[in-house]
């Protein structure tokens, strides 16, 4: 249901605006209509420091997870660091530490690069390599080429060349030769001393020693912040606490510049909305704070502000967890029929009809048990949809046989209960009568729909048209099914069929012309009689989707057992048979999900609700208040 709500239109002094909005938002029950000239993304403030809390937040999440996976593998360094007891310094601190690990991780990585191509060159001392070319007068020029084509035997030693080392199949050298011939001398002019193609390098900036020691540092390094980071991860709630607070405050901010100014400036009027069961306790602050306020009862604003009054809905335990499946396509508008209770039992329904066996359903339930006491209190809710369509799964896969993909009728221990499983032909019935009962429902909601919001006379064309469908269904259906109706029975439904005739033909529009509602009469016809029909059928869908699922499941058992008997070997057989079997119906239960999801929704948010006349466009109700 929707809860009522009332409108207040409260006007304070500017000298006392601020000190009022505090008050007001530590009292968290009024839904402010803003001007909304000045949005949360466009704060210069607040809005950039949540956005650098989000993006450390995000990181912290792939800290945690990397964390867990390498317990034990990390290096304990101890870090003497104060507590962090502010949200400030701690946003700064996790955001250094994280940069600090960002570019170690990527200088570890150039540095071992480094050290891979450091090592083919073996140990050497610069300085003392650099006296020796000086004292000498020659020149040591590095080079590589290909192990193919390095010379061998004599060829090598006619030439004044020394291997250093080899890498990937290259050969790493130094080419001897005299200061003059060093300074003109380039990779061709090398290439054809040596026979083949070769290419110039330069001596590692380091050794490998040296190397190694600086990525010993640096690691050391990387280990000291991620120790902070560990010690950061542990204070979490110091940054929560300090986005709640600038969220607060960026909210705070956004309602009092988004409030018109009255009387040059000199009065902020106010205005919102909120539930009507909390009026005496908004009334009585407003008192104690002594300023003009004025309410009116939602319902009483003319129909242009119908848009602007917020909604709360407010349903019973079962029904309540199917309003994320409303909030899918959207809220009601206040002045319409919350349809959350009416759709739930049959979303339930279908969802069973399209999973469509017994087996899945059960362990449905059971994962909607075990996670009802495993999730969090605010996702709970989802664990016990999933129990009752487990439930719906293992009623509507009963009727039809199935039991993971086991066909009931063919278990002769099952009796005589056999004879009440629904063959093919009673299944599709039944879909389709399930059908018809949630038209008829969304045409009975579509009648107190318009009655709540225009008056029931507007709505007797409706009715005219249940009683057109209803009575003129068991005419001409009952005789179908072969039952006869007594002459008592069939003359009123005759006078019901026909006065569904006048009030659908000649009052569809009242106060207007007949002709004109004659005419519109029959434009309703044809609408109506191609509608209903293309509704109906839609719902076939909800059969074709659980003898899927059942035959898919019979498929990959006959598969495993084929696989199995086949190849013969004991307990290799079995194995092969428990793969097949646990991919198979793994892989159907993901199909059967998605499917029973899918199409449910499409049959509530096109035929139950086309039928209902709903138009949604529902804003939610938000106070403005604290958050905690």
């Amino acid at each position: 249901m929707i809860v009522p709500m009332t409108r207040y239109s409260v006007l304070v002094f500017h000298r006392d605006f601020a000190t009022f909005m505090e008050k007001l938002q530590q009292e968290g029950l009024l839904d402010i209509r803003q001007n909304e000239v000045h949005t949360p993304q466009a704060d210069t403030e607040f809005y950039p420091i949540l956005q650098r809390i989000e993006k450390v937040q995000r990181a912290f999440k792939l800290e945690a997870k990397e964390l867990k996976e390498s317990k034990g593998q990390l290096t304990e360094v101890s870090v003497d660091m104060a507590a962090v007891t502010d949200g400030e310094s701690y946003l700064a601190k996790a955001e250094s530490a994280l940069a600090d690990k960002k570019e170690l991780t990527a200088r570890i990585t150039e540095s071992k690069a480094a050290l891979k191509k450091a090592e083919v060159w073996g140990e050497f001392d610069k300085d003392k390599l650099a006296r020796l070319q000086k004292e000498s007068g020659l020149r040591l020029v590095p080079a590589s080429m290909s192990e193919k084509y390095f010379p061998q035997g004599e060829a090598l030693a006619a030439l004044p060349v020394e291997e250093i080392g080899r890498e990937s199949g290259s050969i790493y050298f130094v080419y001897v030769c005299p200061l003059e011939e060093a300074q003109g001398l380039t990779a061709e002019s090398l290439s054809a001393i040596m026979g083949a193609s070769v290419s110039l390098c330069e001596l590692p900036s380091r050794t490998a020693a040296q190397w190694k020691e600086k990525i010993r540092q640096e690691e050391l390094d990387l280990a000291v912040s991620r120790a902070i980071i560990r010690f950061l991860l542990e204070q979490q709630e110091i940054l929560k606490s300090y986005k709640t607070d600038l969220m607060n405050r960026l909210e705070y901010k956004t309602v009092s510049l988004n409030v018109p100014e009255e009387a040059e400036g000199s009065l902020r009027f106010i205005e919102g909305f909120l539930p009507t069961e909390k009026c005496e306790a908004f009334e009585e602050f407003l008192n104690r704070e002594m300023v003009v306020y004025e309410s009116v009862a939602a319902e009483k604003l003319p129909e242009e502000e119908t848009p602007k009054i917020p909604v709360l809905l407010r349903n019973n335990r079962f029904a309540k967890l199917f309003e994320p499946i409303t909030l899918l396509f959207s809220l009601p508008n206040y002045r319409e029929i919350d349809l959350t209770p009416m759709l739930a039992p049959f979303f339930m329904a279908f969802f069973g009809f399209c999973f469509g066996d017994a087996g899945y359903g059960l362990l449905l339930i059971a994962i909607g048990l075990v996670l009802s006491k495993k999730l969090p209190a605010s996702y709970k809710g989802f664990a016990w949809l999933a129990f009752w369509f487990g439930v719906s799964t293992v009623i509507f896969g009963g009727l039809s046989g199935t039991f993971f993909g086991i066909s009931l009728v063919e278990v002769g221990a099952l009796g005589k209960v056999r004879d009440y499983i629904f063959d093919s032909n009673k299944m599709m019935t039944l879909s389709l009568v399930i059908g018809g009962v949630q038209i008829l429902f969304g045409m009975v909601m579509n009648v107190l729909r318009i009655t709540k919001e225009q008056g029931f006379k507007y709505a007797l064309s409706k009715v005219g048209w249940l009683a057109i469908i209803v009575c003129g269904g068991l005419l001409v259906g009952a005789p179908m099914m072969g039952i006869t109706l007594p002459a008592a029975a069939c003359y009123p439904l005759y006078v019901l069929v026909g006065m569904g005739a006048l009030l659908a033909f000649f009052y569809n529009s009242p106060g207007k012309n007949p002709l004109l509602n004659l005419g519109l009469g029959l434009w309703d016809t044809y609408n109506t009689a191609t509608g209903l029909v293309g509704d109906l059928l839609s719902y076939i869908r909800l059969f074709a989707l659980g003898l899927t699922g059942g035959i898919l499941g019979a498929v990959f058992n006959e598969l495993a057992v084929t696989a199995g008997t086949g190849i013969g070997v004991p307990v290799v057989s079995q194995l092969i048979m428990l793969v097949i079997l646990l991919f198979g119906h793994s892989l159907n239960i993901a199909l059967c999900a998605l499917g029973s999801v899918v199409h449910p929704l499409r049959l509530t948010f096109v035929e139950f609700y086309k039928n209902a006349g709903f138009e949604g466009g529902g804003k939610p109700y938000r106070p403005f208040s604290i958050q905690h």
